[in-house]
């Protein structure tokens, strides 16, 4: 009696390897949403994975906005706050940037939008830059004197100064 062969299952294979996959799918696609909505329709395993945190970290936000900026106008500002609040670095400097400029006059803040903060504490260079001129413009003091250095350091160096999110941290020069 011949052994039977069942097909192989997407459930089969690692669930990180399966976020890796949809995470890279949300990065470069041209489609990206209708890409993981059909992933998620395929079965359980993929709806769960193209759930996952890391999945919405890595959609682009400037690919979205171009594709979608006259199709679904609504689409896009709903999207953009749901990204932020998973960590999306893009989505943070986006609804950040919002907030800072949403009066006729660029007032110093004291504390910078938590967005922005986020966005600068991941890594995003344009998000450091811009919470460095915050800070600076409101002269907050010593500890917002060195979150600015912190952050310029950021923008000028080649790699990203990846802080813990919620975490001041006053580094001295």
């Amino acid at each position: 009696m011949a052994r039977q062969h069942r097909p192989s299952s997407l459930a089969d294979i690692p669930t990180e390897l399966a976020i890796r996959i949809a995470g890279h799918i949300a990065a470069t696609s041209v489609r990206p949403m209708e890409d993981l909505r059909s992933l998620r329709v395929t079965c359980h395993f993929m709806c769960r994975v193209c759930s996952d945190l890391e999945v919405g970290r890595l959609i682009s936000v400037e690919r979205f906005y171009r594709l979608y900026r006259y199709v679904i106008p609504d689409g896009y500002l709903t999207l953009l706050p749901r990204l932020a609040q998973v960590g999306n670095l893009e989505a943070c400097f986006v609804v950040g940037m919002i907030a800072v400029l949403r009066y006729p006059l660029l007032k110093p803040l004291s504390v910078i939008d938590k967005n922005l903060e986020r966005a600068a504490r991941g890594g995003h260079k344009a998000a450091a830059y811009v919470a460095a001129i915050l800070l600076y413009m409101a002269n907050g003091g010593t500890s917002a004197d060195n979150t600015t250095r912190q952050y310029m350091r950021q923008v000028v160096g080649d790699e990203p100064v990846k802080v813990p999110w919620g975490r001041r941290q006053n580094v001295e020069q």
